[in-house]
């Protein structure tokens, strides 16, 4: 059986590998002509992680950022509000959130994929199927497969093809992000922290010794646009009542590399897959990412699909399967962040949050976490 991935992000990478580890043959075509270090950071949490060490990489992605002990939820001033210690955001003890740049992510995985199984340069324009094949067109070339799986992303054109009513669903909110290079202090060096101020929030975390990924998130309408000479004078008036270390962040920033995105999810779609076609990651149910589940989500459906292709019959029933198996979770995901998002940005929303995270208690916490990062066990 051959399977070709649509998207060399880290759901077609990881799927990629998984499929590989199970023995199926599959390839990868990523439009993007070479790997470049552009993007911000991200978050792989022990759910992730997990299957990451399944495939054979985790503490290669581990090396290549850095391990928190704990999260953080702030005021502008960073006097916490509640923080969750790092027996609250592993698993068994073990298993630490990793932050990691993005793009350094996506190389590990790159270069985990046997040589050959992964094609840049190759842009989807579109696929058609026949009785048991799939015929997959690029720009001047055209490839064959049992399979296609569509791992293109939020905007994914694959989606488009299957269900051209699918739609996305704006936030409200949009997103800067970079890179700050700099030392965190010694007390936030292992934290991941999140500040909230009036329908902002400002949070960060250190990808390596040197390095600093944040965010800043704000009320703002949709499709708007900066001018990269002044787009960190705007955030530094934006948050100017928050602690100097936000701004120290900003600073050390190269105003050329912040990026914004407004942020969006993808309304629900009935199915994921038709006839012999099939989607995963964010082609299928794309978060906002105030959970930072997201890249975690994608990497999940790996692993799910893989095996669950390998125990199947035939690509009907596992097409099925993998959809019942995982709506639950992902659907849980979606709408709670989608919640987490409008609390954070509406004064009554910030003080119930606040009140609930101060009076919760650790066990529950605990066990709502947990709820997010349990995996069923294939192996």
């Amino acid at each position: 059986m051959k399977i070709a991935i649509i998207g060399g992000g880290i759901t077609g990478l990881t799927t990629a590998l998984a499929l590989n580890k199970l023995g199926f043959s599959c390839q990868v075509y990523e439009r993007a002509p070479q790997l470049n270090e552009v993007g911000a950071g991200i978050w792989m949490q022990p759910n992730a992680l997990k299957v990451l060490d399944w495939v054979g990489v985790g503490d290669k992605v581990r090396k290549a950022g850095l391990q928190i002990d704990g999260v953080e939820f702030a005021k502008p001033d960073l006097t916490a509000v509640r923080k969750l210690n790092r027996h609250n955001i592993t698993v068994n003890k073990q298993n630490r959130i990793t932050s990691i740049h993005r793009a350094r992510l996506q190389k590990v995985l790159f270069e985990a994929v046997p040589k050959g199984m992964a094609h840049l340069g190759k842009e989807y324009i579109g696929h058609s199927q026949e009785k048991d094949k799939v015929t997959i067109h690029f720009h001047g070339d055209t490839v064959t497969a049992d399979l296609l799986l569509g791992a293109d992303g939020i905007h994914s054109k694959i989606r488009q093809q299957l269900f051209p009513n699918s739609d996305t669903r704006y936030s409200g909110q949009t997103c800067w992000r970079g890179i700050s290079n700099m030392n965190l202090p010694f007390d936030q060096k292992r934290n991941g922290l999140e500040a909230w101020g009036p329908k902002i929030r400002f949070g960060f975390a250190a990808i390596s010794d040197t390095e600093v990924y944040w965010f800043a998130v704000a009320k703002a309408p949709e499709g708007q646009k900066d001018l990269k000479s002044t787009v960190k004078l705007k955030l530094q008036l934006l948050f100017k009542n928050f602690h100097p270390l936000v701004h120290e962040l900003l600073e050390q920033t190269p105003q050329e590399k912040i990026i914004r995105n407004d942020i969006s999810d993808l309304r629900r779609l009935k199915t994921w897959h038709q006839e012999r076609v099939c989607l995963i990651g964010d082609a299928a149910h794309a978060t906002t990412p105030n959970m930072g589940q997201g890249g975690g989500q994608g990497v999940e459906d790996a692993y799910y699909f893989s095996n669950i292709l390998s125990r199947s019959n035939d690509y009907r029933e596992a097409y099925s399967k993998f959809e019942k198996e995982r709506r639950k979770k992902v659907d849980y995901i979606v709408n709670t962040s989608w919640q987490f998002g409008k609390m954070a940005h509406s004064p009554i929303g910030q003080q119930l949050f606040k009140m609930m995270l101060k009076w919760t208690p650790e066990k529950i916490l605990e066990q709502q976490v947990q709820r997010m990062y349990k995996i069923n066990e294939y192996m």
